[in-house]
């Protein structure tokens, strides 16, 4: 186990010319090189800024985590408690970790009970009053911890959420504007018209996160998203920042896409399984909604070539609401025939 304290408190930005560029980089770009801008406001504060507690929960991302790591100190803000909670990674993690360590408030390499675990050792150590995990593979955008502090000081004790770009190898695949996060929106997300929300933009109480006793440490994928409608639950607003605030990385051993399947399929029972939401919902439509994701995840692993087990999940999607799998089937081919093109158009 190795591990490192540092309680003085605001971490400083390290110098852009003391750190190497990745493997393969042509040219210079955040967060290697560039510095997030300074509010004029440091100048002629109005007022304390609020603390802001981010933690970094990591095992065996070595080749993502400097980014991040650097994507979140050189945001250049004056009061920020940053906390790295290692798994007990082989790669080059630690190392990475340790050209940083007099900037951390805190770290640690040692195994845990996972990324929900790993989040919470680190919650149990944070003082700030805005909260945010960033994974190892995540980045920050610039001027991030800047736009959700001012958010904050406007109306303090708010969710402060922002857009989050999901990007690739090849760049942008989506950006996720943050708007419609009602409690409603999150339960009922089926029937959900124009709302969007993505972890790594949204920056939440601190204390009332604490108080809904932090994450859920059995959930391995929807964690944040439970959390969310915990939060929500207790009748607590939402701030919207019109701003791109973090980077969320698709790459092929992310949770988010090398476990597709399973993200789909834990929500509705997580959901499900909430009690004394002022949001109701009955049972044949919880079972509606996982036949239909059933139904996807089926339809998924098929054109993938695990035809065996795309069968295996019809069967459950059929067993679950025989209704909603033949209406989901019904629409995927009338989509498909409306999209073919006639004969005319065939000329």
């Amino acid at each position: 186990m190795a591990m490192s304290g540092n309680p003085s408190n605001p971490t400083r930005n390290p110098s852009a010319q003391q750190s190497e560029r990745p493997p393969g980089e042509k040219s210079a770009r955040w967060p290697w090189v560039e510095y997030s801008p300074q509010s004029a406001e440091t100048l002629t504060p109005s007022g304390p800024w609020p603390r802001i507690s981010v933690v970094t929960p990591s095992f065996g991302q070595g080749h993502f985590l400097e980014e991040t790591i650097r994507s979140v100190l050189l945001q250049d803000y004056p009061d920020l408690e940053y906390i790295v909670v290692d798994g007990g990674s082989r790669d080059q993690s630690v190392e990475i970790i340790k050209k940083y360590q007099d900037r951390l408030a805190f770290w640690v390499s040692e195994p845990d009970r996972g990324q929900s675990h790993a989040i919470n050792k680190g919650l149990a150590r944070c003082t700030g009053e805005i909260f945010n995990w960033i994974n190892s593979d995540d980045l920050l955008m610039p001027g991030a911890l800047w736009a959700v502090a001012r958010a904050w000081r406007q109306q303090p004790g708010r969710i402060v959420s922002g857009h989050t770009e999901f990007f690739d190898r090849t760049g942008t695949v989506e950006i996720i504007r943050a708007r419609g996060q009602a409690l409603r929106n999150f339960v009922r997300f089926w029937e959900a018209g124009a709302w969007g929300w993505a972890q790594p933009g949204t920056f939440v109480p601190l204390a009332d996160l604490k108080a809904i006793g932090g994450i859920r440490e059995e959930l391995k994928y929807c964690m944040d998203y439970e959390m969310m409608v915990r939060l929500l639950a207790r009748n607590i607003d939402v701030t919207y920042v019109d701003q791109t605030l973090a980077r969320f990385r698709l790459h092929e051993v992310s949770k988010t896409v090398g476990s597709r399947e399973a993200f789909r399929l834990e929500r509705v029972p997580t959901l499900r399984g909430m009690k004394n939401l002022p949001i109701h919902v009955e049972e044949w439509e919880w079972d509606a909604e996982q036949a239909r994701r059933l139904a996807d995840v089926a339809r998924h692993a098929w054109l993938h070539g695990g035809y065996g087990h795309a069968l295996a999940l019809l069967g459950r999607a059929v067993v679950t609401s025989p209704k909603s799998v033949i209406c989901e089937i019904s629409n995927r081919l009338g989509h498909r025939l409306r999209r073919r093109p006639q004969p005319s158009e065939r000329r």
